[in-house]
C-alpha cells in the first residue's frame, strides 16, 4: 500500500486519454473481441504486472458501491450480477517496461531527477496491488481499477469499422484517471510506457492468431475429400 492518503479532493486531478489504433485488415472483429474476452490474457500482457488472482464473486457488490451508474453491473431478478473483479499486482521498481520512464542515466537517478529519486522515492513502493473489475461488452471491455492513494481509472476498449473508409478496424481505448496531483505526473508516464507495449503484444497476438487460423482454414480444406 502507499503511504500517505488521497488527501483532500482539492488536491486531486483528473486526466483523460483517447488512443486509437488500426489494425491489420484481415483482423476479423471476432478476433478482437475474443482476445478482449480473455482476461488472464489482458492481464498478463501488461508488463507492469507480476502477480494476480480472481477475487471472490462478494466483492463486486462492495467495488461498485460508488461507481457511477453506467459502470454498475446489472440487475437480474432484483439482484446485481457480480462482475469479476481481480486482484493484481504490479512491479513499479523502475525496471523493464518502466525503464524509460526512469530518467535518462544514473546521474539522473542519484540526483533525484528519475521518478525513483526525489519524493517518490519516499511514497512509491517497489510493487503496488489493486483491484480491478473487468466488464465484458458487445462492442469491447471495460476495466475499473481502484488503486492505493486514492488513484481511480476507468478504460473502455472498443473495436469498430475505422473510418478512413479502408473496411477495416480500429482499437479505440479511452481512458480517465483520478489521482493526487502530486502522483498525476507518474501515473501519466507510467501508464504510457506500459500502454505501448501492451498495445504492441496485442497486434502482435492477434496477427499469431490470425495466421494459426488462416493455416487450419488452408490444411482443412486441402484435406477436404474433392466429390466426383
Amino acid at each position: 500500500m502507499l503511504t500517505n492518503p488521497s488527501g483532500p479532493a482539492v488536491l486531486n486531478t483528473t486526466t483523460d486519454t483517447v488512443t486509437v489504433t488500426k489494425l491489420p485488415i484481415h483482423i476479423t472483429r471476432a478476433q478482437v473481441l475474443a482476445l478482449l474476452h480473455d482476461h488472464d490474457r489482458m492481464i498478463t500482457m501488461n508488463p507492469l504486472v507480476t502477480a494476480h488472482h480472481l477475487q471472490p464473486a462478494s466483492m463486486s457488490a462492495t467495488f461498485f458501491k460508488n461507481e457511477l451508474p453506467e459502470h454498475k453491473p446489472q440487475v437480474k431478478d432484483g439482484v446485481e450480477v457480480p462482475i469479476p473483479i481481480y486482484s493484481i499486482t504490479d512491479d513499479m521498481s523502475g525496471g523493464s517496461a518502466n525503464a524509460g520512464a526512469a530518467g535518462e542515466g544514473e546521474e539522473q537517478a542519484a540526483s533525484g531527477g528519475s521518478w525513483r529519486g526525489g519524493w517518490a522515492k519516499r511514497f512509491i513502493p517497489d510493487a503496488i496491488t489493486y483491484n480491478a473489475a473487468i466488464q465484458n461488452r458487445e462492442d469491447g471491455m471495460l476495466t475499473i481499477t481502484h488503486a492505493p492513494m486514492g488513484v481511480h481509472s476507468t478504460t473502455t476498449w472498443l473495436v469498430r469499422d475505422a473510418e478512413d473508409g479502408s473496411g477495416g478496424l480500429v482499437l479505440e481505448e479511452r481512458g480517465r484517471v483520478s489521482s493526487n496531483r502530486m502522483l498525476m505526473g507518474f501515473i501519466k508516464t507510467t501508464l504510457q510506457e506500459s500502454h505501448d507495449k501492451l498495445v504492441k503484444d496485442f497486434v502482435a497476438v492477434l496477427e499469431r492468431e490470425a495466421a494459426k487460423f488462416s493455416e487450419a482454414t488452408t490444411t482443412a480444406s486441402a484435406q477436404k475429400p474433392v466429390s466426383s
